[in-house]
């Protein structure tokens, strides 16, 4: 890896773990955890899409729930999937002793 992709390594693990992600070397291992933290939160995030959305006051809820899986549905389909982030976390709290111990060499 180059300085720049250790740098934006670095910057998405500290966002993710807080501080302690920055006196991680950012080597191979950290790489693949990060990808698989990455691939591990896919699903979830996929599900988000599916997630209603809040009723606005005065809204027919049942009518608001049939647009809002309309809408999921569509939201699925895009060929652009994004991570959410609660996703992203949730992953990394399981996989941060990982983390921990592939910085040290373990």
């Amino acid at each position: 890896m180059d300085l720049y992709e250790k740098q934006d390594l670095q910057e998405f693990l500290v966002f993710l773990f807080g501080k302690q992600a920055k006196n991680w070397p950012m080597n191979e291992g950290i790489f693949n955890l990060t990808y698989e933290l990455v691939e591990e939160s896919s699903s979830c995030s996929s599900a988000m899409d599916y997630v209603p959305r809040p009723v606005p006051y005065g809204t027919n809820p049942f009518k608001w729930l049939t647009k809002q899986a309309r809408e999921a549905f569509v939201r699925e389909l895009k060929d652009n999937k994004e991570q959410y982030v609660v996703c992203l976390r949730a992953a990394a709290v399981r996989m941060v002793r990982r983390f921990q111990m592939e910085s040290m060499g373990v």
